[in-house]
Order: structure tokens, then C-alpha cells, then sequence
């Protein structure tokens, strides 16, 4: 069997896909990469009658933590203008155990961002050590009590299965 070289095992600089992957670095750091397909590329092109690549690759940071995100009512965002060759960056500064998206866009001529695409969200870690015998995650307090107000008690019914393994 003749073996190949190495050369034909070498990983393509791109794959032509739209694609914008977030990652948690730290607690205050997170790592995003990116890919914009020429379809997309030549679109915003042409929608700006411009080359793409004169145009300012800008990163929108959101802070969605505890809400459903709907394009617009983040916490809090921030701009990060990367270098037009750029297909990763590292984003610094951020607070610990919140949750971040990110949107990868251009601005317009009116300085009005534009998304092209939006990542995953990810949630920083703790940047506190917990003490030792402390929960990690918070509990409920109704749950570690013996009396709940309200609850009701299951009856002796409610706590057969009906599914049986053995052949009738």
C-alpha cells in the first residue's frame, strides 16, 4: 500500500460556512471564533455597494443572564472592533457567573450596527471559591425544610406503577 504525503492531510483555511462559536475561557474571559461564507460576504457587498473587506468586523458583546433573549433587551453590551483579517478573538474584562452572547456585524453609514450572525450563549464561572461544605448551587429553601406550606401528600395509589416487565 503506497502511503500519501502529508501534505494532503492538511486542514482547509476555510469551510465556506456561516458560523460564530463562543467559548468560556475564565471566569472574566471568553474565546469566540468565526467563519463568514462568500454568499453572505458578497450580500453585504452588495446591499453597501462596498468591498467587504474595507468594512469594520465589529463584535456586539450581550449580557443575557436570567432573561430570554429577544435581539434587544439585553442587560448590557459592549462593541469590540476587531482587525479585518481576525476569524478569532479573545473577549477580556468580563464579569464572573453571567451569561454572554455574541452577535458579529458590521456598522452602516449611520454608525448603525448591523448583525451578520449570532453565537451560542455561554455562562462565565465563579470567580469565588466556595467554602468547604457550602453548596455549590444555591438550594431552595423549601426544599431542606420538613413542612411546606401547600403541598399536597401523594396517596398510596399515586405510587404504583402501572407498567409491569413480566408476559401476560
Amino acid at each position: 500500500m503506497k502511503a500519501l504525503p502529508i501534505a494532503e492531510f492538511e486542514m482547509p483555511d476555510r469551510y465556506h460556512k456561516d458560523l460564530l462559536h463562543l467559548m468560556a475561557v475564565d471566569a472574566h474571559t471568553l474565546y469566540v471564533y468565526w467563519e463568514i461564507s462568500d454568499r453572505r460576504r458578497w450580500l453585504i457587498s452588495q446591499h453597501f455597494e462596498c468591498d467587504y473587506g474595507t468594512m469594520p468586523k465589529v463584535l456586539r458583546v450581550y449580557d443575557v443572564t436570567c432573561i430570554l433573549f429577544n435581539g434587544s433587551n439585553a442587560h448590557t453590551y459592549q462593541d469590540v472592533t476587531t482587525t479585518p483579517e481576525a476569524h478569532n478573538w479573545y473577549l477580556h474584562n468580563l464579569k464572573a457567573d453571567r451569561t454572554y452572547l455574541v452577535d458579529i456585524g458590521t456598522y452602516s453609514w449611520e454608525h448603525e450596527f448591523i448583525p451578520l450572525l449570532r453565537s451560542n450563549s455561554v455562562a462565565t464561572p465563579k470567580d469565588a471559591v466556595a467554602l468547604w461544605g457550602d453548596p455549590i448551587q444555591h438550594v431552595v429553601t423549601e426544599a431542606n425544610s420538613n413542612h411546606v406550606y401547600n403541598r399536597i401528600t401523594p396517596h398510596f395509589f399515586e405510587n404504583i406503577q402501572a407498567y409491569s416487565p413480566t408476559m401476560r
